[in-house]
């Protein structure tokens, strides 16, 4: 659960205990107002603190407060009395007994308080919580808001949603319950504003809960096809068996009966469901219209055109060649500058910069390298640009590091000639020609299954939503046939999970996800929309934390790849064939390796990159995401290693031996602020989503009167932590 989310339930039960403890305090003043004996009396006058503290604390009030009785205060009771003639008029023995109680219940109340206020500071905070916390209206019920209430059946059926391995982590910690509860919290809310904004208009909202529901179906399609629909005969089991003993060790065959059928059935799955696909295919009536997909090549006119149309970026600011030498300043700021100090007067002498970087190696040698006016540190570029071509400058600090510049050659700044951009024009060209193509035909049908017809303008749609790099993979004439095929075979596969009713079987995921997407709606009306990140915030953060944006180096790539197997056979037979294709690409130092791509052909088990001579589409470099980054990075660190146009030796990331040659490659660079200003964008307004998201969260919290009742989810958890059955997931 967000902090936000967790901080205002605290809040708003801090506010709820506040009252009580008011309320508390107030019954224990009228105290005073109210005749009592003894310490039976008192109690009596103050159920509800009799109730809700432990008989310890009261003893121990009770103790301290009243005073043991002594013959001075005992009177005697006259019972041959009348009992209406008793006590008609105060002697002044009683009237002092009756002073004494009262300020006896002062005291009471005084010291109470410095009871509160005494486990507050020391750790007692909890325990009074519980005793002020206001109780649930069931011992079922979690959580109450206005017009409803969350069970712990209603916890334990969201649950059920959740995979095994998630509901484990779950069981074994109260904070995950309370995550739980808050997902499911949010679900009604997000319920009552849906009521009101009715999301099932929109068409985006549809467009989104069409796909995710498909997506839904084709994983539980999948998953029947893989456990129940693939056959695996018994012989095949048996003989695999016989085959890979020493892979099962001592294990009879029963005990890995069902871990070689899974083996089994993943070798037979791809043909299985191309088979499976195919008989779809031939049972349906399909008509295509695939011609509507070669989108005419612009012409030389349209070529220039769009040059003149986006002439501005193609303008080059001013650039400077310059060779440098710097001086990290480190922990010790004054040997820094010894050590420049002695480089520049070796400069001085008529040494070189490359001289002085191999005698000096504190330093940091950049040579012959090109900068762009603007990309820079201001402080940096306000020294060089004060140099004149030729001219070596003083010791200047910028950043966190003394440097020495030479200023080779300035080049100024300039348009670039038609000629110099023309496969840059060409690609903006052909994107424009291509949105005027679909938008001009996009009511045309591009394909029919079944009679229901599929327009190009939704094909552009689904065109358009994929990531960057599959855009670039379905370019062109072929690669958007490639993917209205895929299209094709999707809608077979969701119109069959559908006849299956594997749609009714999904519903409580489809509709969890729906949850969810509302969620989202609801984030991007409340919250994003109100978003607002200006140049002088960005400029601001980009000059405080000068060292945080910078590009890892990338390299574009082409490769093989060959798949180890599972036995120790297949692995055997994996490494023959990769070294074998190695020794082609790169025979011995006199001899010329055989083509890349044809090698490629030949024998990457990756058909779609081997088809294009090995190469990868897009760059390869480290990933902003974490996750990617954990699985790609032994991959990535490998390819960072080699040289330009370098060969790379077989080497295995996961299940793969891999192949790689660097067609490109760029180095780390440190971004101008105008190049950095989508990410500080992006990094700044996540940023503020979280604070407004928290904003939202007490709004609503407010608006329907949330109450969190942690005593009973608690026991929730106490009792699964006491029910091993329970624990390995719900319904055991």
């Amino acid at each position: 659960m967000a902090d936000g989310w967790k901080q205002t339930w605290k809040d708003i039960l801090n506010a709820l205990r506040g009252e009580n403890a008011k309320e508390v305090e107030r019954k224990l003043e009228s105290e005073e107002q109210l005749p009592s004996e003894d310490a039976g009396n008192l109690q009596a006058a103050d159920p509800a603190f009799g109730e809700a503290a432990s008989q310890e604390v009261q003893n121990t009030l009770l103790e301290v407060v009243l005073p043991k009785p002594s013959a001075d205060t005992i009177q005697p009771i006259e019972s041959d009395k009348d009992p209406e003639e008793r006590e008609v008029s105060p002697t002044p023995q009683s009237t002092a007994g009756g002073r004494r109680r009262i300020s006896n219940v002062i005291l009471y109340v005084i010291l109470a308080c410095m009871l509160i206020v005494g486990l507050w500071f020391s750790g007692g905070n909890q325990l009074l919580a519980r005793w002020l916390a206001p109780a649930p209206p069931a011992p079922d019920v979690i959580a109450t808001f206005s017009g409803g209430q969350i069970s712990t059946t209603d916890l334990e059926e969201h649950l059920k949603l959740l995979v095994p391995e998630e509901y484990q982590a779950i069981a074994q910690s109260p904070d995950l319950l309370i995550q739980v509860v808050d997902d499911l919290l949010m679900d009604e809310l997000a319920r009552r504003w849906a009521e009101q904004r009715q999301p099932d208009r929109d068409e985006e909202f549809s467009h989104t809960m069409q796909h995710i529901s498909e997506g839904i179906n084709l994983e539980s399609l999948d998953t029947q096809l893989h456990e129940n629909d693939i056959p695996v005969a018994e012989s095949d089991i048996q003989n695999y068996y016989q085959k890979n003993k020493a892979q099962f060790g001592d294990q009879p065959l029963d005990a890995v009966r069902e871990q070689i059928r899974q083996q089994l059935v993943a070798e037979k799955e791809k043909g299985y469901i191309e088979e499976y696909i195919q008989r779809l295919k031939d049972n349906a009536s399909i008509t295509r219209s695939f011609e509507l997909l070669d989108v005419p090549a612009p012409s030389e006119d349209d070529l220039r055109r769009t040059y003149d149309t986006n002439l501005s970026q193609f303008k080059l600011p001013r650039q400077f060649i310059i060779d440098e030498l710097q001086f990290p300043v480190g922990t010790d700021e004054a040997a820094s500058r010894k050590n420049a100090d002695d480089a520049l007067l070796k400069l001085r002498s008529g040494a070189t910069f490359e001289e002085v970087a191999k005698a000096m190696l504190q330093s940091n040698l950049t040579s012959g390298a090109l900068v762009s006016e603007g990309s820079g540190d201001p402080a940096w570029e306000r020294s060089v640009l004060d140099l004149t071509e030729g001219e070596t400058s003083d010791i200047f600090r910028a950043g966190d590091s003394f440097h020495i510049v030479r200023l080779n050659e300035v080049k100024p700044a300039r348009t670039q000639s038609f000629d110099e951009v023309r496969s840059a024009i060409l690609t903006l060209a052909q994107q424009q020609k291509t949105e005027e193509w679909f938008q001009a035909n996009g009511m045309k049908t591009l394909f029919t299954i079944k009679g229901k017809q599929y327009t190009l303008g939704s094909f552009y749609k689904e065109y358009k939503e994929l990531t960057v790099d599959l855009q670039a993979q379905y370019s062109g004439s072929k690669g958007m046939r490639d993917l209205a095929e895929q299209l094709i075979e999707r809608l077979l596969l969701v119109e069959d999970s559908y006849d299956q009713l594997l749609n009714t079987q999904n519903k409580p995921l489809t509709d969890e996800a729906r949850l969810q997407v509302i969620k989202q709606m609801l984030h991007q009306e409340e919250i994003d929309d109100q978003i607002q990140v200006t140049d002088e915030e960005m400029l601001k953060f980009y000059n405080e934390n000068p060292n945080l944006l910078t590009l890892p180096a990338q390299a574009r790539i082409r490769y093989i790849r060959i798949g180890l197997g599972s036995s120790e056979d297949e692995m055997k037979a994996a490494q023959t064939r990769a070294d074998e294709a190695y020794r082609k690409l790169a025979p011995g130092i006199l001899q010329k390796g055989a083509d890349f791509a044809q090698i490629a052909q030949e024998y990457s088990e990756d058909p779609e990159s081997a088809a294009q001579g090995g190469e990868y589409p897009g760059w390869v470099g480290e990933s902003e995401d974490l996750m990617t980054e954990i699985q790609l990075h032994p991959f990535h660190e490998k390819i960072l290693t080699l040289g330009l146009n370098e060969i790379s030796r077989p080497f295995q990331v996961d299940g793969s031996l891999y192949i790689v040659q660097v067609l490109e490659r760029t180095e780390p660079e440190k971004l101008s602020f105008e190049k950095a200003k989508p990410y500080l964008q992006e990094y700044m307004t996540q940023q503020k989503h979280g604070q407004l998201l928290s904003q939202l969260s007490q709004k609503l919290f407010t608006q329907y009167n949330v109450v969190l009742f942690e005593s009973v989810l608690q026991n929730y958890f106490n009792n699964i932590i006491s029910t091993p059955a329970t624990a390995g997931g719900m319904g055991n």
